[in-house]
């Protein structure tokens, strides 16, 4: 496989937005690009998530499975009577990925459980893609994505770039905090802006200047 894996330091700090936007953003290019949300919980298939993520890329939502209760996978899976299993999950998104440029999204955080056994860093290092990190541009994103990278890098993956996402509203902590993880982390930095619209044109510009800062 080709492609990317994103991950965050926590749910809602803007990874599918992230991931939507560097999908359609290869998609002006002309790239074949297939972007996959891993696993979803908290709705029915096919979910928010891989719905926005199958608009950006230009093709029907990809995702492995949907689970109703919305917590971590492995809870929502054994509340509904079923237990996951990475192996399967693996095969589902090297299937739908095909011979394109996988942008594959994770579930939550790293560390997020999928199986009693095993969270998102298994099926990361499974997959064996590179890592994009994506954060909320917010009070506490140091500690957070330090903390992320370090583990990304303990499973021996290379790590793609981090990418700050920013709120509404600007603060002075913002380039702060970019300046200050760019001197810390032996990977590109890129401030990702708030988007009040999802649409291609607004998704398409924001992902295309994300994947010039990332090396892309």
């Amino acid at each position: 496989m080709q492609g990317l894996f994103v991950t965050g330091t926590d749910t809602e700090v803007g990874k599918t937005v992230v991931s939507a936007s560097l999908a359609a953003a290869l998609r002006a290019r002309g790239a074949p690009v297939r972007a996959i949300k891993c696993i979803a919980t908290g709705s029915a298939a096919p979910g928010p998530d891989a719905a926005l993520l199958g608009m950006a890329a230009g093709h029907p939502p990809l995702v492995t499975r949907c689970l109703l209760e919305p917590c971590a996978p492995d809870r929502a899976a054994r509340l509904a009577g079923l237990r996951l299993d990475l192996d399967e999950l693996l095969s589902g998104i090297r299937a739908m990925a095909g011979e394109g440029f996988a942008l594959v999204e994770g579930v939550g955080g790293w560390r997020v459980p999928l199986t009693e056994t095993q969270d998102v860093s298994d099926l990361a290092h499974g997959l064996g893609l590179p890592v994009v990190v994506v954060a909320a541009n917010r009070l506490g994103v140091l500690n957070h994505a330090l903390l992320t990278v370090q583990a990304v890098l303990d499973r021996g993956l290379p790590l793609q770039g981090l990418v700050l996402v920013s709120p509404e509203r600007s603060s002075p902590l913002h380039p702060w905090n970019a300046e200050d993880l760019a001197a810390r982390i032996a990977a590109p930095v890129h401030s990702f802006p708030w988007l009040s619209r999802l649409g291609q044109r607004e998704l398409a510009p924001a992902g295309e200047a994300a994947l010039a800062t990332l090396g892309l």
